[in-house]
């Protein structure tokens, strides 16, 4: 449902906001979570610590797409997650599509 369906059928962009605060925040915690559940120096788990340090990436994007500057700054705080750690993150996703376009433009 879009922003403007939900204003339609009464939903307040506030109630809208906060809703997609709290998705937010709950999609990282159990992103970060798995992150650190992934331990091992085998290749399968190295493997997809890769990938979820990507999803990782791809999230804090979509959160500063989504979300004020403040309730960022929020976000990261109730993370307890340095800037520097976030912008690590998104440097996983941007470096995994960076790579993924680079396959693309050889195989072409």
């Amino acid at each position: 449902m879009s922003l403007q369906t939900e204003e339609k059928v009464g939903i307040p962009r506030k109630e809208k906001a906060m809703k997609t605060f709290v998705q937010i925040r709950l999609t990282l915690l159990e992103t970060l979570a798995q992150l650190r559940r992934l331990k091992g120096a085998g290749q399968v788990t190295q493997a997809l610590r890769t990938l979820k340090e990507r999803e990782t990436g791809k999230l804090c994007y979509q959160a500063e797409e989504d979300l004020s500057p403040a309730e960022l700054s929020l976000l990261r705080d109730m993370l307890a997650m340095q800037k520097r750690k976030w912008d690590t993150y998104k440097y996983t996703y941007c470096e995994s599509l960076h790579t993924l376009l680079e396959g693309h433009v050889e195989g072409a």
